[in-house]
């Protein structure tokens, strides 16, 4: 009778790899999100309308990935909503893809409800932006390979 034997080289190898997966995924995953962040915000930067002093551009920060608290882009300023989704119910709000539109709607009026500045138009800058740079994120977290 013949003998038939299989020798499986590279196990070694595979084994290893494995075993630090979850941290090199970790590692891109953060890194996608960080440079995704930077991103949104210098883009809503660019996007913000200027005023006389132009504070609301200088209060656009950010802050990295991690675990427990997450990321995040932000606006300063305490008018930065009025801006972004504009006062009174004439203009209503603006269209964003990719992020749900009902939730937003709720967080949105919630500013156009003061009378202290009634009718101003919206002007975004920070939520548009997320949208755009959004998708691009995640199809960069699908990509990540171990």
């Amino acid at each position: 009778m013949n003998a038939f034997s299989v020798k499986v080289k590279g196990l070694d190898f595979l084994e290893k790899r494995i075993k630090t997966a979850h941290i090199k995924i970790a590692e891109q995953y953060t890194k996608i999100i960080d440079e995704s962040v930077i991103e949104i915000a210098r883009l809503a930067e660019t996007r913000v309308p200027i005023g006389k002093t132009s504070r609301l551009k200088g209060s656009i920060g950010y802050t990295l990935y991690n675990v427990a608290s997450g990321a995040s882009v932000y606006a300063s300023m305490h008018y930065a909503p009025y801006v972004e989704f504009g006062t009174g119910q004439k203009y209503g709000i603006p269209s964003y893809p990719n992020i749900n539109r009902s939730k937003l709607e709720a967080y949105a009026f919630t500013f156009k409800r003061k009378k202290e500045v009634i009718g101003r138009p919206y002007k975004p800058f920070m939520f548009n932006s997320y949208s755009e740079v959004y998708t691009k994120m995640l199809s960069r977290l699908r990509k990540i390979k171990i």
